[in-house]
């Protein structure tokens, strides 16, 4: 509330104003949006790790005209495009230098803040009245979303999308003023930002990480009881309990394997909601004791539930995870959602599913199998984009959301693909890439990222990216001097365990979804490199574009040598 009055009072910000925030997610983010939508006016997101021309295109498009940006660093990005984005009046700076004069466009936070004070003691009832006369159907914020199928596309949600959201949330999960999360998800998007609002509605407590990297260790200190997060956190750490058990003694990994094993099995009678016998129990008690709360302690120790969204997570990691004791709800949603369109229950959900629908809206599969929502959660359309709006939507007002589903007689919903993803093989096989991808990442914790290629080819290929801490862990394994990450996946053995990993995959998956060949990049996709969004999907478009010579060259190698995948095939480097 203060932290509203002193920038809207300070900076005369009117219903309706754009106010950009470019920043990592830290608390002034949390204050900037809740100051700009409580006065009427429209909080714009910006990714902290947006390049100059993306930052341009959103701040261009959405007219935005005071901007608070974290720190000089990304203030000097900014101006650096000033004169490609005419409208744009005024920087707030979060952190950097103060003393900056009435007709600087560059103002530190802490100065607006005094200079909002002293509005406030001329106008003391101007701050009520703006919030009174904000409306359920008023333009909130422009979302924009991360690019992976072309240019950004302004999503606009309004309070009603916003409220209804998050009080919806905050009932159908248990909530209560005692719980902590550690907030470390770019508040850019909508994921973390709903669940920011979800707390806000119960009173909770959140933590914020200092970066993104060190969310384990910041677990560990705080604690948390309700934990969000998307599939790559949860990747990360099993690939690295994984890794450590690779290294432990004999003894140690069998126990560890029958501790797993038991959590499994009494993991998976509850599911089904199956008493546990007790000769199980006792056996439960003493796995639990040996290994799996020590798992547990890696997420703090305190953990109620977990949420999962923003990508497809693959279900061994929720039966792992389960297996330990965390039970991970995985959610589904868009940014045209604002984040969730149906979530798995506490008391009610299904490993595989996405869940059910939430009490604000409804899904249904089109026939064609893609699924529709509508409901209060649904956006308006897209900023200045009429066509894209009408197209988003059928002619009875339901949400077109891309993506190919199927829910089951319960009403559970699942996700098969993403409608513009589904790779469709020379012989005429729908294959999910996404799936595929999870599945092999599953097998083993040296491969990090998975991208798989295919579309109108005879067979599929995937590009893998090597897990840079377990490459070196890997490599001590198997005998090799070599510690550089970048040199090792050029090793013929290191190529040889992914090989192997590659071939248990394919194991798993029908004959036209196996990969016959794959090349090891020399490092992992990122969101620097534009690869990667910043909640960490694949920029397919992107990917493909990078290594098209690299897709291309197994192709052209599969059709004149047939000798063994295993060998020069296989060690393709980007």
């Amino acid at each position: 509330g203060s932290e509203c009055r002193r920038i809207v009072l300070a900076l005369g910000v009117k219903a309706g104003d754009r106010v950009g925030v470019l920043s990592e997610t830290r608390v002034e983010w949390i204050a900037a949006d809740m100051a700009v939508i409580c006065c009427g006016a429209v909080t714009v997101g910006i990714y902290p790790t947006s390049t100059p021309e993306q930052c341009a295109y959103i701040l261009n498009h959405g007219e935005v005209e005071i901007c608070l940006v974290e720190d000089v660093d990304q203030l000097k990005r900014l101006q650096k495009i000033q004169k490609r984005v005419p409208t744009l009046k005024k920087y707030i700076l979060m952190s950097g230098p103060r003393g900056a004069g009435p007709r600087s466009k560059v103002i530190n936070l802490d100065d607006v803040r005094a200079r909002g004070d002293k509005a406030r003691q001329r106008k003391p009832d101007a701050l009520d009245k703006r919030k009174s006369a904000v409306q359920p159907d008023d333009l909130a914020m422009l979302v924009y979303t991360s690019g992976t199928t072309g240019p950004p596309k302004g999503v606009m949600l309004t309070h009603k999308n916003i409220c209804k959201t998050a009080h919806c949330v905050s009932e159908v999960l248990p909530h209560t003023s005692n719980d902590l999360s550690v907030v470390f998800l770019p508040l850019a998007h909508s994921l973390q930002r709903v669940a920011g609002y979800a707390g806000l509605v119960t009173g909770g407590t959140a933590v914020f990480a200092e970066r993104i990297d060190t969310i384990v260790d910041q677990m560990q200190e705080f604690k948390p009881t309700i934990q969000p997060a998307v599939p790559r956190i949860y990747e990360k750490i099993h690939a690295k309990i994984l890794g450590r058990l690779a290294e432990a003694p004999p003894a140690r990994k069998k126990i560890f394997q029958w501790a797993m094993d038991v959590g499994g099995q009494v993991a998976a009678l509850k599911r089904k909601k199956q008493p546990i016998p007790r000769h199980m129990d006792v056996q439960h008690k003493l796995a639990d004791k040996l290994v799996l709360n020590k798992l547990r302690d890696i997420f703090g120790g305190r953990i109620q539930y977990m949420v999962s969204g923003a990508a497809p997570i693959a279900i061994e990691l929720l039966e792992f995870f389960d297996a330990c004791g965390i039970l991970i709800l995985e959610g589904y949603g868009l940014t045209e959602t604002t984040a969730p369109a149906t979530i798995n229950r506490v008391d009610n959900f299904r490993f595989g599913t996405v869940g059910l629908d939430l009490p604000i809206c409804e899904t249904k599969i089109a026939e064609d199998g893609e699924i529709l929502i509508r409901g209060d959660n649904v956006f308006i359309g897209y900023y200045k984009d009429e066509d894209a709006t009408k197209e988003a939507f059928t002619e009875d007002g339901w949400f077109k959301s891309g993506d190919i589903g199927e829910k089951d007689p319960q009403g559970f919903l699942k996700i098969t693909d993403r409608k513009k993803e589904i790779i469709i093989t020379a012989g005429g096989k729908n294959v999910s890439p996404a799936n595929v991808e999870n599945h092999v990442k599953a097998i083993n914790p040296l491969i990090s990222q998975c991208v798989v290629y295919g579309d109108k080819r005879k067979f599929l290929v995937a590009l893998i990216a090597a897990d840079p801490e377990e490459i070196v862990s890997v490599a001590k394994r198997l005998g090799v001097a070599e510690t550089d990450p970048d040199k090792l996946t050029q090793n013929p053995k290191i190529v040889g365990e992914i090989q192997l990993a590659i071939d248990r995959a394919n194991q798993g998956l029908a004959k036209y979804e196996t990969i016959k060949y794959f090349r090891v990049l020399k490092k992992e996709l990122s969101v620097e490199d534009d690869l990667l969004t910043p909640t960490l999907k694949l920029k397919r478009r992107n990917i493909y574009a990078t290594y098209q010579q690299l897709l291309d060259d197994m192709y052209d190698k599969a059709s004149i040598n047939k000798r063994t995948r295993l060998g020069d095939m296989n060690i393709g480097i980007d």
